[in-house]
């Protein structure tokens, strides 16, 4: 226990832990008349860091007893922030009500938020609706922003609540909803399922005169496309009312198209995105390259590649994978060695994944001393091996008769802790079956050593 000498009285507080050392450390330095006295935005960062609501508290009462220091609306944020996280809404309540007399001012529109955001993650939905109340207790009239905040808490919860709220405490109190209000609705219908009233609130908005934005028309885009392809027709017509379709709009059709393997209708909207100076994102695109390789269009997939990092688009290790694993299983791995040198010049860096695809390739082809190659390249680039790894090497290897080379990387795989599972022994005791005739001129030692081997395991 330490106790503040009595000399600073009016800084007094006790410390029962190091997690109070910061604040300890706060009040020595303005204990000295030399060293100016703590901003609000000091203490509301130091109130932040407690670790309990009451350490918040004390900290606030302790700021409060310094001299020149006045807490202000961001301090009392910050203290109700902390007592809402440990759901002590009682107290944030009383700490509301001395407010007015204490810095004269009522609580602004982001601490009613923060106190609705606090309630929603305790799922305190009654109390969520009784905040415009709390808000008028301060002869303040409730904004938009804490309508919208409430709003946004209640379609997590139940749309039905959503909608009975915003009809009859917004609309029946003359508060009139911004394309906020109406995308946080539009949001609340489609996790909901539901289409046809997600239609009809566009028409609501429209004979208000409020012109739904992307976000709005995206959502309602997202939840069609989930419907397959009488969906995703349906959205393509949505689209064509849009005014300001954005990288999003696209990002939504193109995946719905590739899901359902229209991959025409996936090249004409990335083509329409291009012309309107839109690049899908990297996730989007990695979904056309792998259906144009699974369509055996890998030199299209380049392509595709190539505009988007010309048009400023960023191409990653995922995107990479993907073209390699297209190029490997159209047996065209010594095409796809190219794609990892290039990644590797351009800084992005290759994984398991990456080698991997291009073992199973080199195998797939035919080819395992490259595979082998690519085998000691990635201990070499300080790769680990994964149980992929062996087993797409071990099983290329035994599958053309190379079963000693199989053996040995077996022997490295045991030795490295990896335990081969049901899969490759089979793909093992098929090989050695198939290789009777190769087993009758070898040296039965062979045999006995990896038959202990798979005893040990």
């Amino acid at each position: 226990m330490l106790n503040i000498p009595s000399s600073s009285k009016n800084l007094s507080i006790i410390f029962s832990s190091k997690r109070n050392h910061k604040l300890f450390c706060y009040q020595s330095r303005c204990i000295s008349s030399n060293h100016p006295v703590p901003n609000p935005e000091q203490i509301s960062h130091l109130i932040l860091d407690q670790k309990s609501a009451n350490e918040a508290l004390e900290t606030f009462r302790w700021a409060s007893k310094l001299p020149h220091f006045t807490h202000s609306q961001s301090t009392y944020r910050a203290l109700v922030h902390k007592l809402c996280t440990f759901r002590r809404f009682d107290t944030a309540h009383q700490v509301l009500d001395e407010m007015p007399s204490l810095i004269g001012l009522p609580p602004d529109d982001d601490i009613f938020v923060t106190i609705v955001r606090g309630l929603g993650r305790a799922r305190m939905i009654r109390e969520v609706v009784k905040v415009p109340d709390l808000v008028s207790r301060f002869k303040v009239t409730p904004t938009l922003k804490i309508y919208n905040s409430i709003l946004d808490v209640l379609v997590k919860e139940d749309i039905d609540i959503a909608r009975g709220f915003y009809r009859r405490k917004m609309m029946g109190c003359g508060v009139k909803g911004d394309m906020y209000t109406f995308g946080i609705l539009m949001k609340g219908l489609c996790l909901t399922n539901r289409i046809a009233d997600g239609f009809k609130l566009l028409q609501t908005m429209k004979k208000k005169g409020v012109t739904p934005n992307a976000v709005v028309y995206n959502t309602l885009l997202h939840a069609l496309c989930r419907h397959g392809k009488l969906g995703i027709g349906r959205a393509r017509s949505l689209m064509n009312e849009m005014i300001d379709p954005n990288s999003v709009t696209f990002n939504i059709l193109i995946t719905a198209y590739c899901k359902t393997e229209n991959l025409i209708q996936a090249l004409v909207m990335l083509e329409k995105s291009f012309d309107l100076g839109f690049v899908p994102d990297v996730v989007t695109i990695t979904k056309v390259v792998k259906i144009l390789c699974d369509k055996d269009r890998g030199m299209e997939a380049v392509e595709v590649l190539e505009r988007v990092e010309k048009k400023g688009g960023e191409i990653d290790v995922v995107a990479y994978n993907t073209l390699i694993k297209g190029f490997c299983k159209l047996k065209k791995a010594k095409a796809a060695v190219r794609f990892l040198k290039e990644m590797e010049m351009k800084g992005c860096l290759p994984n398991a994944e990456t080698y991997n695809a291009l073992i199973f390739g080199f195998c797939e082809s035919g080819l395992p001393d490259l595979a082998l190659d690519m085998f000691d390249e990635m201990k070499t680039v300080g790769i680990s091996w994964n149980l992929i790894t062996y087993e797409t090497l071990i099983g290329g290897l035994c599958s053309i008769g190379r079963i000693e080379d199989g053996y040995k990387i077996m022997e490295i795989m045991v030795e490295k802790g990896n335990v081969p599972g049901y899969f490759l022994w089979n793909s093992v005791v098929h090989s050695l079956a198939r290789e009777s005739a190769w087993l009758g001129n070898k040296d039965l030692c062979f045999v006995d050593d990896l038959m202990e081997l798979i005893l040990e395991i």
